[in-house]
């Protein structure tokens, strides 16, 4: 029976789109959309400052050199968070629902400007209180040590956790560990999978 269900946070609670970042951010430099994709998708850099292994400060710094940004560090951080859509993907009414029954923990690969960005916009997040986030874990999804962090929050077995992401590598890490997990793809189709599972909520 499961007694805990994890949440990836990105394209699984709340949307977004590095797109709509970059161009924020084009109206404070002359860097190049290529400049700045180059930075989006550096993974080295992104996997330092989302282990924790650089701090905001210095991402702030870093970032802003290579894209000659010429901001203060609290523009940079809502320049940063820009990525993030309006609309949650997940509804209100699913998570206090959940709420009630079950403990609800975010399982994240994200770092402490974007948590930070999305805790104070997103009046969805109350319903998910507790939290297991890579930059302050030192290890990030799909790497095992992030779902064992997880699992201790938890104070359950593997089995009685059920988790979601949006990500099949990240899916099946899970698994490995013996968690219950399954690709997210929409609400609807989450509602779906947790009936599947067990999970019989109201309104459905």
């Amino acid at each position: 029976m499961i007694k805990v269900i994890l949440l990836d946070l990105g394209k699984v609670i709340i949307n977004f789109d590095y797109q709509k970042a970059a161009a924020e951010i084009q109206r404070f430099t002359d860097a190049s959309l290529q400049e700045m994709s180059e930075v989006f998708l550096d993974g080295d850099l992104i996997y330092r400052y989302e282990t924790g292994r650089m701090s905001s400060s210095e991402f702030y710094q870093v970032v802003s050199r290579r894209l000659r940004l010429n901001v203060s560090a609290s523009q940079f951080k809502d320049l940063w968070g820009s990525m993030f859509l309006e609309e949650p993907l997940l509804s209100d009414a699913l998570l206090e629902a959940l709420k009630q029954k079950y403990r609800l923990i975010l399982l994240s690969n994200t770092n402490e400007i974007h948590f930070q960005y999305v805790q104070e916009r997103y009046p969805i997040l109350r319903h998910v209180s507790e939290h297991v986030l890579s930059f302050r874990e030192g290890t990030m999804k799909p790497e095992p040590e992030i779902y064992q962090a997880a699992i201790r929050k938890a104070g359950v077995a593997p089995d009685r956790i059920f988790f979601t992401d949006d990500r099949a590598d990240n899916v099946a890490a899970a698994r490995q560990l013996g968690i219950q997990a399954a690709q997210f793809q929409g609400e609807q189709q989450l509602r779906t999978q947790l009936q599947e599972i067990g999970i019989h909520l109201n309104p459905f």
